[in-house]
């Protein structure tokens, strides 16, 4: 009992956050470094649909493709570039 307590334990405390730094921090597909978000957290993402709506040009649809992070199951998580990410306490979605 006391070893499975002490297991747990590691895992918690230092296992855990180290597994959920990596899946935060990532390359881009253009090798720079990044963060993964959610789509609607991404400047660049929001900027490309505003400006091309549903007529994306097929290199941006490969690179946001090649920018997946995380799986499906879990929405849609892309590797967006740092200066790009939105703050989660940001009132606007597009600045």
């Amino acid at each position: 009992m006391r070893r499975t307590f002490r297991l747990i334990f590691l895992w918690l405390v230092i296992l855990l956050p180290t597994l959920c730094r990596t899946h935060r921090s990532c390359q881009t597909p253009d090798k720079n470094v990044g963060q993964c978000v959610h789509f609607s957290s991404c400047r660049f993402v929001l900027h490309q649909y505003a400006m091309y709506k549903e007529h994306m040009p097929p290199h941006i649809m490969r690179f946001l493709q090649r920018s997946r992070c995380r799986p499906k199951v879990d929405g849609y998580h892309l590797c967006c570039e740092l200066k790009d990410v939105i703050p989660a306490n940001a009132n606007s979605k597009l600045k």
